[in-house]
């Protein structure tokens, strides 16, 4: 009976362990959990590294007397009564003005204002968080077979937001660091930019306009060469040889015309010695009239001559037929019509 006392207690024992364990656990969770929402929500107020920042109380004590304090993390960082080193730089209103922020001066910052009475006028405190300022984003293009990728660039900035515009006016919906347009849509004056922002800062980049080149894996080749190109070669070079083709044709025609010319001359001159005694005897018959007034004129011209110079004239002696085997005597081609001798 002793065995199974002791049994069940250390059951119920191990039981309670487990359950504290786990309560524990529990509870550990919901204050990390709270812990984390505290810290999302806790910035009420976000400036970049290296930039002013101004906190406001929020109060209008222009012209009044009051009592002014500020501090940072329960330490006092200004106060109108109190000389504080270094003393921080405050508006004629009396708000903060922090210069050259870096993030050792993030924090929370309790501003308390009393009137000269001493009453307490303002207690407020502003959570400030100060952030690396995003850097100015690059764009690129990358162009495929059917669209264009535009990518921004932003170095090593986090948690940022994308913002794309085309012509200054924002794109909505795209809010990635890469954008893809079609070829059917892009249009060669459309200029693109892309703005990245945190809480802190924001940047913008310069307007790209995105040209694609021509593409050479899309290119057609002939020959190892563009088609385009390799087409108007050959059209040069087709004219070209249609040019020399026409040149040759016509000096081969007009070589041919003066050889035929020159063929037929050396054959008139060939015939022209057989044609000569029929000319000459058609040309003898048809003079024999005037050689006989030719012969009774003589006589007359004879007998004065005679009477006045005592001189005999000479006969004009008949021409000689030419022996039908003498050798031709080449005559050269006459265009005009034959001139006789009377």
């Amino acid at each position: 009976m002793m065995n199974r006392a002791l049994r069940h207690t250390d059951t119920v024992w191990s039981r309670c362990n487990h359950s504290l364990r786990m309560s524990v656990v529990m509870l550990i969770s919901l204050i990390l959990l709270a812990l984390g929402f505290a810290g999302a929500e806790e910035c009420t107020m976000y400036a970049a590294v290296g930039r002013n920042k101004v906190i406001d109380h929020g109060l209008e004590l222009l012209g009044q007397s009051f009592h002014l304090r500020w501090s940072h993390d329960d330490k006092i960082v200004y106060d109108t009564r109190k000389n504080t080193k270094p003393k921080p730089q405050t508006t004629p209103n009396g708000s903060l003005l922090l210069t050259n922020l870096q993030l050792n001066n993030t924090g929370p910052y309790q501003v308390t204002i009393y009137d000269n009475a001493g009453k307490l006028m303002l207690e407020k405190t502003t959570h400030l968080c100060v952030l690396l300022p995003v850097s100015k984003p690059r764009l690129t293009h990358t162009c495929t077979d059917a669209s264009v990728s535009l990518r921004c660039d932003v170095g090593n900035s986090v948690d940022v937001n994308v913002v794309w515009s085309r012509n200054r006016q924002t794109l909505t919906g795209s809010t990635d660091k890469t954008l893809t347009i079609t070829k059917a849509m892009l249009k060669s004056v459309d200029l693109y930019m892309c703005t990245v922002s945190n809480k802190a800062s924001e940047e913008k980049s310069d307007d790209v306009n995105p040209e694609c080149a021509e593409d050479s894996s899309s290119t057609v080749l002939l020959f190892g060469m563009k088609l385009w190109l390799m087409v108007a070669i050959l059209a040069g070079g087709g004219s070209l040889l249609l040019i020399l083709f026409v040149i040759t044709l016509v000096c081969v025609c007009q070589s041919r015309r003066r050889r035929a010319s020159r063929i037929k001359e050396e054959e008139e001159m060939r015939l022209a010695p057989l044609t000569q005694p029929t000319r000459q005897a058609s040309l003898h018959h048809h003079h024999h009239p005037h050689k006989s007034q030719s012969r009774t004129r003589p006589k007359n011209r004879t007998q004065s001559q005679d009477t006045q110079n005592s001189r005999p004239v000479p006969r004009p002696r008949s021409p000689q037929p030419k022996p039908d085997d003498a050798p031709p005597i080449p005559i050269p081609r006459r265009t005009g019509p034959w001139n006789h001798r009377n």
